[in-house]
């Protein structure tokens, strides 16, 4: 009897639940080059981590904020038991201009998806290093 009470008061006080302390993402329009398979392991991953961060990425062929070059490859690393092959990708970020904001790559990955995931990371952690600096 209590708890209801006390939801009754908390709903005529108008206390704010989960939907109204939710800040709204900032949507992020990308177009992204690469093989079909790459793009869509690389958006997915934006999709999940921008989230954290409050960003949305959507795709985008046209007056999309970044264009992203992205490729996925293998290459080895170099362990106490000798070289192994290895998952490596690479991200080359462009303004809507065609500026360079950033390029690098992620190496030493077991599988590409883990590449991928490594990249995705990065762009939003540089992204949001831009934006501050604006």
């Amino acid at each position: 009897m209590r708890a209801l009470s006390l939801l009754s008061l908390l709903l005529v006080l108008g206390a704010p639940g989960p939907a109204q302390s939710q800040t709204v993402p900032k949507v992020i329009r990308a177009k992204i080059e690469g093989t079909e398979l790459d793009r869509r392991m690389l958006l997915k991953d934006l999709k999940t981590h921008g989230l954290d961060h409050h960003m949305k990425f959507e795709l985008a062929e046209s007056d999309f904020d970044y264009r992203i070059v992205f490729s996925t490859g293998q290459g080895t690393t170099e362990t106490t038991w000798g070289e192994l092959n290895s998952s490596l990708a690479s991200a080359d970020v462009f303004d809507p201009n065609g500026t360079e904001l950033f390029k690098f790559e992620r190496k030493g990955r077991g599988r590409d998806e883990a590449a991928t995931n490594a990249v995705a990371k990065e762009i939003i952690k540089r992204i949001l290093k831009l934006n501050s600096l604006n």
